[in-house]
């Protein structure tokens, strides 16, 4: 009789200790990846954001510190998002006047069963891949050419920006500039492609058009054929690691000029490529 006691006690506490396994490891699937705590370094940029989820979306606050980015949701249920990012964290940027995408070395997390279905929750999600988006839309405020060029100075990791930083001291000399239309699967925009000697920028004539590229955030670069030039940035894209800009040159590149722009971006970084066959004189 005490052996039947013994054992049906012993499966009870084997019954309790799954239990307790199982709410723990559902309690760990739904924390968040970063926290931050009370953050005590200051703002340089305060934002009121509207935070993207995979399903609906939430109100916060965007600080732009001196080392990195910081989200606090402004309800208790949007804390859940909560998150610190120090400058080391984030693999891209991407900037335009209202609204910031932040690309960060974590699992994406795609739910499974949502949040506060009938029964469940905490909900269930499925960890894929090894990078996040984040994206946030300004509810208030915009994205500053100050703001911008506080980023481009610090962060080391690509960036990409329609907001175009005013760095008329920082540009260097304006080596050339040639007439351009950039194209885009649906229409473009015309304006023209300035290279200075420490970056290059497309200011566009159509608003939020423009783009700024530093020379490390560059990939590659060709002549398409007399009249059409290519830039390859290591933008991310649908999980390519890279997006490529195309402008028809209303006026065809010189080989000095090509030379000049490859120089910077090839011999900048003492790169063993050779010159590609396409660049031959006009």
């Amino acid at each position: 009789m005490k052996a039947i006691i013994i054992q049906q006690v012993f499966s009870s506490l084997l019954v309790v200790a799954h239990i307790t396994a199982a709410t723990t490891s559902r309690a760990q699937d739904a924390a968040p990846v970063t926290t931050p705590a009370q953050a005590t370094e200051a703002a340089l940029y305060t934002y009121k954001v509207a935070h993207d989820h995979r399903i609906g979306k939430g109100d916060g606050e965007l600080r732009i510190t001196e080392t990195g980015i910081e989200y606090r949701g402004s309800s208790a249920d949007e804390a859940r998002h909560n998150r610190l990012w120090r400058d080391d964290d984030i693999k891209r940027l991407s900037l335009s006047k209202n609204d910031l995408r932040v690309v960060v070395y974590e699992a994406e997390r795609i739910p499974l069963i949502p949040r506060n279905t009938p029964k469940v929750r905490e909900g269930k999600s499925l960890r894929l891949g090894n990078e996040r988006d984040y994206e946030f839309h300004l509810v208030e405020g915009e994205v500053t050419p100050d703001m911008v060029r506080e980023l481009l100075t610090r962060f080391k990791r690509p960036i990409a920006t329609s907001v175009i930083p005013d760095t008329d001291e920082e540009s260097g000399e304006l080596l050339f500039e040639i007439p351009v239309f950039y194209r885009q699967l649906q229409g473009g925009a015309s304006g023209s492609l300035r290279v200075y000697e420490h970056h290059i920028v497309f200011a566009a004539e159509a608003l939020g058009k423009s783009r700024h590229w530093r020379y490390p955030d560059i990939r590659d670069i060709g002549n398409l054929g007399r009249y059409k030039f290519e830039i390859a940035t290591y933008e991310g894209q649908l999980g390519i690691d890279g997006k490529s800009y195309i402008f028809d040159l209303k006026r065809p590149m010189t080989s000095g000029e090509y030379d000049v722009l490859w120089t910077r971006i090839y011999e900048r970084e003492q790169s063993p490529r050779l010159r590609p066959a396409t660049n031959k004189k006009m």
